[in-house]
């Protein structure tokens, strides 16, 4: 399913939460949306699986505009797993996905499955208030997924979780894309988290979209250095100033090593002179910047 916001905004009285957004999702990619608290994610969320509508604008999907009527059969192939979502205590997590299943027009039959699916299988008939923070959204996830959706979105899913039960919601999340292509967009504000588990961020703040596309790709258009670490066989000696002459820069000479960033520009120049002093080099190690990096670097 590929879904596409073309110039989208929305107000909300006097306060515009998102102003003019162009934003794509492809089919199969994770699309990571990433921003602080109150840069209109969830916003712009809601208004990705139709539950307001834009202010302004109009959404795509499958390379067409949906009349209103099309909406509650098109969120019947998006599963949506709001940060916040209040199951009734007193219902077992059986009863509370048989109430979604009806609500989302598929059989009580996928209740038993799914729940097996997300490890829910041996509580099924113990109250949901008795549940931990990871079990609830563990539950949260199976609704989401109930309907086999196209589109999955996810909405701070890690919120509140501990390590253990975040390590697992991404296990499980992985297992779902290798078995079938499912498009996914993540929106969080723990940047360091989905770094390698996305194929593209998107970078909102302030309700504006400020940049859109691969790690790699954002790397290269905002020009953001890499940092080189070698270490050396011996002295540094000249090749300090043969990496400068190159466009190495912030270079700091230690004992055997030697430590300089470089833009996207110079890359390839600055390792042109290492391959031919490679003879005088021990370890070499790259730290690309990170999504964080890159974040902090979007004006």
């Amino acid at each position: 399913m590929k879904i596409e916001l073309r110039n989208v905004s929305r107000s909300f009285g006097e306060v515009q939460a998102l102003a003019d957004v162009s934003l794509e999702v492809r089919e199969g990619e994770t699309l990571g949306l990433v921003g602080p608290n109150g840069s209109g994610k969830t916003t712009l969320l809601k208004i990705l699986v139709g539950l307001i509508p834009p202010t302004s604008g109009e959404i795509v999907v499958d390379g067409r505009v949906p009349a209103p009527a099309e909406w509650p059969r098109l969120r019947t192939r998006i599963g949506y797993m709001p940060e916040r979502v209040s199951f009734y205590d007193n219902l077992s997590a059986a009863e509370v996905l048989s109430f979604y299943a009806d609500l989302k027009g598929v059989s009580r039959e996928r209740v038993g499955p799914m729940l097996e699916r997300v490890g829910l299988s041996a509580v099924r008939d113990r109250r949901v208030g008795g549940y931990s923070k990871g079990m609830r959204q563990r539950l949260n996830l199976a609704q989401a997924l109930l309907a086999d959706p196209d589109l999955l979105v996810l909405d701070e899913p890690t919120s509140g979780l501990d390590p253990v039960a975040i390590r697992e919601f991404y296990d499980f999340l992985s297992g779902i894309r290798r078995e079938r292509a499912v498009s996914v967009i993540h929106s969080s504000h723990i940047l360091a988290e989905i770094e390698g588990r996305i194929d593209r961020a998107a970078i909102l703040k302030d309700g504006r979209l400020k940049a859109a596309g691969s790690l790699e790709e954002l790397r290269s258009s905002l020009n953001i250095p890499l940092r080189l670490i070698l270490s050396l066989r011996g002295a540094a000696g000249d090749l300090g100033a043969a990496l400068a002459a190159e466009g190495a820069y912030d270079l700091v000479a230690g004992n055997g090593t030697i430590e300089a960033s470089v833009s996207a520009g110079n890359k390839m120049r600055v390792m042109s002179v290492l391959m031919h002093r490679e003879s005088e080099i021990r370890d070499l190690t790259i730290r690309e910047p990170s999504l964080e990096e890159v974040f902090f670097g979007v004006d």
